[in-house]
């Protein structure tokens, strides 16, 4: 199986929010996502990690907000209640406080691509040695060949 390159398309298939973003904005976003994705990523996460990070970049850079017609994005955003003659809107504690801790958590592209990095990147891998020629740990083997 190959890498597959995402386009505009996918990610307005998958972020919808992003349907008013013009083809040449998201292109540049998903582009620049090459700075953060390589194929040494599972390739199944490839083209997700990128789109999710070109969301979130372009979110961050207030290139797009939320499609105002779509519930599910409004609620995904933390907003418990919502009134509209005189506009009044109530942010839930815990979505007011990711949003202020910033970075990927500060936006629901941002914890996808996190999750994403999170699972390909994981952190620092501890090792250990195999036994010395006398099959012993390291401590007890020879300094061979640098006498001992």
């Amino acid at each position: 199986m190959a890498y597959i390159e995402p386009t505009y398309v996918d990610l307005r298939a998958r972020y919808a929010a992003f349907a008013a973003v013009d083809d040449a904005t998201i292109t540049y976003w998903l582009t620049d996502a090459h700075r953060m994705v390589d194929t040494s990523w599972m390739e199944e996460d490839y083209p997700v990690a990128l789109i999710a990070y070109a969301a979130y970049r372009m979110t961050e850079e207030g290139v797009a907000g939320l499609a105002g017609s779509e519930i599910s994005d409004i609620a995904a955003s933390g907003v418990t209640s919502f009134k509209s003659g005189t506009f009044s809107a109530s942010f839930s504690d815990a979505a007011a406080s990711q949003a202020a801790a910033g970075g990927y958590q500060a936006n629901r592209y941002g914890r996808e691509y996190w999750a994403l990095l999170l699972k390909n990147r994981g952190g620092p891998r501890v090792t250990g040695h195999a036994p010395g020629p006398c099959g012993c740990g390291y401590r007890d083997a020879p300094l061979w060949p640098y006498g001992g």
